[in-house]
């Protein structure tokens, strides 16, 4: 336990009197376009609805074949069917460095897909996520996410540091009403293997995940990769991978 300061081991199970956390959901400028640009490969168009939009080259083909004798192509539209959940973690000092990078991300995820979920938890996953960046308000059940169609989309955003204590023990969550019973370890394994389009992004630098226990362990269980625009376009090619 942490009375208060800043994080240096980053290795506080609690921070007496405090619950902290950030609202990532907010305005703010956007100076890495190329985030976005990643981003849009992580769409999953498909044909949908009435055949209602002129397909342009395919009727100038046909008119051709047709010695003149015009002929439209009409095609329908295509729709992003991908579901994404973007879960991130939202509370604790040790991610308080990279508030930026991941607001950057939230705003860009937020424009490019209409079947977005985000939800938010602290340093690892127990059997509740939440809704509401306070995390108090709108509980989702782990249960719950583990049903979800098995072509759903998962990113994870977190440093992946706290006590081992946290990741491994049972019932280690930090909070009473955070506690499924079981190992945080058990719950990541089981997400991981009901949504097998899963990765972590994590705004560590890789050279600095070897210093920390808890990043070896789950990155044992989610492909992980560094949040930056090289290490987001890895991690959208995995996602897309078949």
């Amino acid at each position: 336990m942490r009375v208060g300061g800043i994080s240096r081991q980053r290795s506080a199970v609690k921070v007496a009197l405090e619950r902290r956390y950030r609202d990532y959901d907010m305005g703010g400028p956007l100076t890495q376009a190329m985030v976005g640009e990643a981003l849009k490969r992580l769409r999953h168009m498909r044909p949908e609805g009435p055949r209602d939009r002129i397909n342009i080259d395919a009727s100038i083909k046909r008119t051709m074949q047709n010695a003149g004798e015009i002929e439209i192509v009409f095609d329908r539209s295509l729709r992003d069917r991908l579901k994404v959940i973007l879960a991130i973690d939202n509370g604790g000092w040790s991610m308080d460095p990279y508030v930026g990078v991941v607001q950057r991300l939230f705003d860009h995820a937020r424009t490019q897909f209409k079947d977005l979920r985000t939800l938010f938890f602290h340093n690892t996953i127990f059997g509740t996520l939440w809704a509401d960046a306070a995390r108090i308000r709108r509980p989702v059940p782990l249960d719950e996410l583990i049903r979800q169609d098995s072509e759903t989309r998962l990113v994870l955003v977190g440093d992946a540091s706290m006590a081992p204590y946290e990741l491994m023990a049972r019932d280690g969550s930090i909070y009473v009403d955070d506690r499924s019973g079981r190992p945080s370890v058990e719950c990541l394994r089981l997400l991981a293997a009901s949504l097998r389009h899963a990765v972590w992004l994590n705004p560590v630098p890789a050279e600095m995940w070897g210093a920390t226990h808890t990043i070896g362990l789950i990155r044992q269980i989610f492909p992980m990769f560094e949040l930056t625009l090289d290490g987001l376009e890895r991690a959208v090619a995995h996602l897309m991978a078949r």
